[in-house]
């Protein structure tokens, strides 16, 4: 009635500063964690205040419940991609469950048709970039990952966060395929790319002098019955070869833990590229370096083991990965005729075969020892033979 009385307005401006504090402090509180009966609470003290609408109130509590989802994951340690994906996704599944229940159960769906009480897609939309927010940072992190186990890990616990949001309408794991296949991929190329590097850095520093034998296990081309694919004793024998297939050991045992069967003919593509690599690696060494004799049978005795022992073997790990997988690599074969060609113009054509002591002591005995014994015997004939004649021209002179 006397709006401009001095007491009026300092009344009213007082009013005014308890609600708007009163009001920070209400939103504050939606921004922290707290139930759903203390979210009914504050919703029906802002319904009292007045300041927002129906439709403003809807969306200030989201609002302020995203909020208090980002500051969660603002105090998760970014530097672990693995340890933040878990963090991340256990949020989500725990939170963003009890975000959604919470609106439908504060902002019950009016069918009066009043516009103030109409949602409008609201939650829906929300809903949806927090689902999309989700994706994105996966699709970031993913690729940070370098253990195939942990990737298995956070693929388990996608699947299982998206189940539970289902029962909320939010469940998103027909997304999750596309983004673990992609993160494996990048992740078995990146650990193949390595095998190469590695073998062009120990075969370029090779020194080549002959190694010790240790045996020529039997040849398992194919096998993916057996549970342990062991690496062949006789590639110890030659250093970059070997450095080459623990590598490839290496990467296949990250693939197993996580290995999408829809990737098994790219994988293959991409163990194929790495084997095809390695043979053209060797193929330029044989071209660009001048050997010796003894260096070149050396040479040509890594090139045959790449093709008998490291090749079958590399297949073999990839079949215990993918079932029929070995088969695939073994179609390939003719990447390494380059080398098959250099060891045809080369003197030797055989593996070098082991013999036990006892058939080398044999020979030496039997073998050589008659040679060296009808070469002596052959040089004392010779000898009487000379004195002979001698003892001839010394009788004629007299």
């Amino acid at each position: 009635m006397h709006p401009k009385l001095p007491i009026i307005q300092a009344m009213a401006a007082e009013v005014r500063q308890t609600t708007l504090s009163l009001l920070s402090q209400l939103l504050h509180k939606l921004r922290s964690n707290i139930q759903l009966s203390e979210c009914l609470r504050i919703i029906g003290y802002l319904r009292r205040i007045g300041v927002f609408s129906e439709y403003e109130m809807r969306l200030q509590f989201l609002r302020c419940r995203e909020a208090w989802l980002t500051g969660i994951l603002e105090d998760l340690d970014q530097k672990n991609a693995y340890e933040y994906l878990k963090g991340m996704i256990n949020c989500h599944r725990m939170h963003l469950f009890d975000v959604v229940n919470e609106y439908r159960a504060i902002f019950a769906d009016d069918t009066s048709g009043s516009e103030e009480n109409y949602d409008g897609g609201h939650l829906f939309s929300w809903a949806m970039h927090q689902i999309t927010s989700h994706l994105k940072t996966l699709k970031v992190m993913l690729p940070k990952i370098t253990e195939g186990g942990s990737l298995s890990n956070i693929l388990d616990q996608c699947m299982y966060c998206a189940m539970g949001l289902g029962w909320v309408g939010l469940d998103f794991r027909g997304l999750l395929p596309l983004l673990f296949e992609e993160a494996v991929l990048n992740l078995f190329s990146k650990n193949m790319s390595t095998a190469v590097e590695n073998f062009q850095l120990v075969l370029d520093s090779h020194q080549w002098v002959p190694l010790p034998a240790v045996g020529f296990p039997a040849n398992s081309t194919g096998d993916e019955s057996q549970d342990n694919v062991t690496t062949p004793s006789h590639l110890l024998e030659h250093p970059p070869l070997a450095v080459f297939v623990n590598a490839v050991s290496a990467a296949m045992n990250e693939l197993r833990s996580c290995a999408p069967l829809s990737l098994k003919h790219v994988l293959a593509q991409e163990l194929i590229k790495g084997l095809q690599a390695v043979s053209d690696s060797l193929l330029r060494y044989s071209a660009t370096r001048m050997l010796r004799e003894n260096e070149s049978g050396l040479f040509h005795s890594l090139c045959r083991a790449f093709i008998e022992v490291a090749y079958p073997h590399c297949a073999t790990c990839y079949g215990r990965c993918h079932p029929g997988g070995a088969a695939l690599i073994m179609d390939a074969k003719n990447l390494y005729d380059g080398i098959r060609r250099l060891l045809t113009l080369s003197p030797s054509k055989e593996l070098p075969k082991q013999v036990n002591n006892g058939e080398e002591m044999s020979i030496k005995e039997d073998g050589n020892g008659s040679v060296d014994e009808n070469r002596v015997t052959t040089g004392v004939e010779e000898t009487e033979v000379g004195n002979e004649e001698k003892e001839e021209r010394r009788s004629s002179l007299c």
